[in-house]
């Protein structure tokens, strides 16, 4: 019997093995060679994806940043040709510690002529008379000679001027503004203390309460007229820089309602652009008189035929009102007029005297100083300042002792009679009247509530 063929089985397996690892490790060498082939082909030969062609792209790239950056310094060369570098020294300061503006210059090492020139250039667009400590300014100045470039004084954060030094030595000023917003403003409430805190309430400061103040202080007695209860309403403009409140600007109309009757004021600007507060009826609230003439705490003795005198000890006529105030509290002109006097008396102490139209006469004694200026001859304007609450003479505590004389004959302020103001032309009160519907409306629309106490 033939014995099996083993070895031939075995044979041929390993024969097939080998044939199998032969034919793996050629499809692994097919598909390198592919894979080196398309790197090749991308890298070498494909447009747009040699690296030749990456290489000549990044060195073009490399190229027009290069361009670019000497074009934009060309350009900033061609921006500053011709003008020099400002090298100047820059002095910054402020009046703060100094007599004046020009011993603020001065301290600058400044020569007394360029100070001198200063100064002039800047009274052309500054009232000199408003400087404050807390003003600042901001020279420039040439490094070698020291003399002024520029000057730029800072009236506020909306306003300063500018001096400008020229080519041919002269000097420019002129005055810049920053143009603020104007948004306009509804204010109600209701007195239970005092027009100040219920204003507050409100939510406004005292800037607007001095503007109302002011507008009723021909109709309204604000140290004794006030009672609790009354109630005030206003349309006012804000001015903002920005988003922050800068000042109040015109009360556009206004009313207070108490025991003393109401009182209403509207502003209406003609076409020239001047305005000025009128009543429903078209006439003007300004009067020829204030109705006090500072702001007092009482009135210490009215008007009488058979007072005793405080510091005589007898009766004698009292021909005035005498209103209690504290010492320095500033007193003002009631009308436009002309000083006759302002010299110092036994009885009177300090006086001035005013003489105004139609044959009136205003006296003011007791003062503890005169304002600057105030002498016989001077020109006065109603609400200006002339002196100062005192108690020279014959008193025996500081207060305004006032008179009133009608063709020399003493009248009792109290029951002093003045000329209503003048009324609006027949075109100019059609065109007021159009306008004043619209804000009596508004103006009865503002809701008052009471102040907290």
């Amino acid at each position: 019997m033939p014995r099996p063929q083993l070895h031939r089985y075995g044979s041929d397996r390993r024969r097939n093995h080998n044939r199998s690892r032969f034919g793996g490790s050629m499809r692994l060498a097919v598909l390198f060679f592919v894979l080196v082939a398309i790197n090749v082909y991308v890298f070498f030969l494909r447009g747009g994806t040699s690296i030749t062609d990456v290489l000549k792209a990044g060195a073009i790239k490399s190229e027009g940043l290069k361009q670019q950056k000497k074009k934009r310094a060309a350009q900033k060369q061609k921006r500053i040709k011709g003008q020099p570098q400002d090298d100047s020294i820059v002095v910054r300061s402020t009046l703060k510690g100094h007599t004046g503006l020009a011993s603020a210059l001065s301290a600058m090492n400044l020569e007394p002529q360029q100070t001198t020139r200063i100064i002039a250039a800047l009274r052309t667009k500054l009232n000199m008379r408003s400087l404050r400590p807390e003003h600042s300014f901001v020279a420039r100045l040439d490094p070698t000679k020291r003399r002024l470039r520029s000057f730029v004084f800072n009236i506020s954060p909306i306003a300063r001027v500018i001096v400008e030094r020229r080519a041919n030595g002269s000097f420019h000023t002129r005055r810049v503004e920053q143009a603020l917003e104007t948004r306009v403003a509804r204010v109600g409430g209701r007195i239970s203390s005092s027009l100040v805190r219920s204003m507050s309430q409100a939510g406004e400061s005292s800037p607007l309460v001095a503007k109302f103040v002011e507008l009723f202080s021909w109709d309204i007695n604000w140290y004794a007229d006030p009672r609790p209860g009354d109630e005030f309403r206003i349309i006012v403009e804000k001015k903002f820089l920005g988003d922050k409140f800068y000042r109040y600007g015109n009360i556009l109309a206004a009313e207070y309602r108490g025991k003393h009757g109401r009182h209403r004021a509207f502003y209406y600007a003609s076409k020239a652009g001047k305005g000025d507060y009128y009543s429903a009826d078209g006439r003007s609230i300004r009067r020829d008189f204030v109705k006090t003439p500072l702001n007092f705490r009482r009135i210490s003795s009215k008007f009488s035929n058979r007072r005793l005198h405080p510091v005589l000890k007898r009766r004698r006529k009292h021909r005035g009102l005498d209103y209690a105030a504290p010492r320095g509290t500033p007193i003002w002109a009631a009308s436009d007029g002309v000083v006759i006097a302002a010299k110092r008396s036994r009885g009177a102490g300090n006086y001035v005297m005013l003489k105004h139209k139609n044959h009136i006469v205003t006296a003011y004694m007791h003062m503890t100083r005169f304002a600057r200026g105030m002498k016989a001859g001077v020109k006065v304007k109603q609400r200006q300042f002339i002196g100062t609450v005192g108690s020279t003479g014959l008193a025996t505590g500081p207060h305004l002792h006032y008179e009133i004389r009608v063709r020399g004959k003493h009248i009792d302020p109290m029951k002093f009679k003045v000329p209503r103001g003048k009324l609006l032309s027949r075109s100019a009160r059609q065109k007021f009247f159009t306008l004043l519907e619209t804000m009596v409306t508004k103006l009865e629309s503002i809701r008052t509530k009471i102040a907290a106490k």
